[in-house]
C-alpha cells in the first residue's frame, strides 16, 4: 500500500490542479522531480537500469516529451505506469522496443 502524502505533497498537487502551469514554479519543479523519481523507479522495476539512468540526468523538456508520449500510448490500451516506461525507452533509444522484463519486479 503506498504512502499518505506529505503536507508539501499535498499543497503542491493542490496548486498544480487549481493553477495548472501557472502554478509557482517551485511547485511546478517538484512535481517534475516527483514525476521523475517515480518514473526511475518504474523503469527499474522493469529491468531497464541503463534507461532509468539517463531518465535520471535527462532535461524537463525531455521529460514532457515522455509524459506526452507515454499519454499517446496509454490510449491504445497500455497500462499508464508500462506506457510511460514505454515511451522513456523511445526517448532514450530514439525508437520502440518491448520493455526487459514483461513484469515489473516487486517494489522494495
Amino acid at each position: 500500500m503506498g504512502r499518505a502524502l506529505e503536507p508539501q505533497e499535498l499543497d503542491d498537487v493542490v496548486q498544480l490542479v487549481t493553477k495548472g502551469s501557472k502554478a509557482p514554479a517551485s511547485t511546478l519543479r517538484r512535481v517534475a522531480e516527483t514525476q521523475r523519481a517515480a518514473l526511475v523507479v518504474e523503469l527499474r522495476r522493469y529491468g531497464e537500469d541503463s534507461v532509468a539512468s539517463k531518465v535520471e540526468s535527462m532535461p524537463v523538456g525531455r521529460m514532457g516529451s515522455i509524459l506526452a508520449r507515454g499519454m499517446k500510448i496509454a490510449f491504445t490500451g497500455t497500462m499508464l505506469l508500462t506506457a510511460l516506461c514505454l515511451a522513456a525507452v523511445e526517448e532514450v533509444e530514439g525508437l520502440s522496443r518491448p520493455l526487459a522484463r514483461k513484469r515489473r519486479k516487486p517494489a522494495t
